[in-house]
């Protein structure tokens, strides 16, 4: 398993503080040494969300051809994100 298959792996078990998912996300990518935190952005992607979960684009700047999209569903209050899935673009 590569290493950004073990950090989408880790990120589709993620829930966290909705203000905080951007930070978290990247905060993954550079603990799997993929990307520091300053080369990733990340996007809301409402074109993208499904069954209840808003999507995410998180593009990595050392790699213009893949993005990973991450969808995530509001908790109560919407305090609380779960990621409910993450995969490659």
């Amino acid at each position: 398993m590569t290493s950004l298959e073990k950090a989408i792996e880790r990120i589709r078990g993620l829930e966290c503080p909705t203000g905080d998912l951007e930070k978290r996300l990247a905060g993954i990518f550079e603990d799997y040494e993929i990307a520091n935190k300053n080369e990733v952005t990340i996007h809301r992607e409402e074109e993208l969300d499904r069954d209840g979960a808003e999507a995410y684009s998180a593009r990595l700047l050392n790699n213009n051809e893949a993005s990973i999209v991450v969808l995530a569903r509001s908790g109560l209050d919407d305090y609380v994100a779960k990621v409910i899935d993450a995969y490659i673009n």
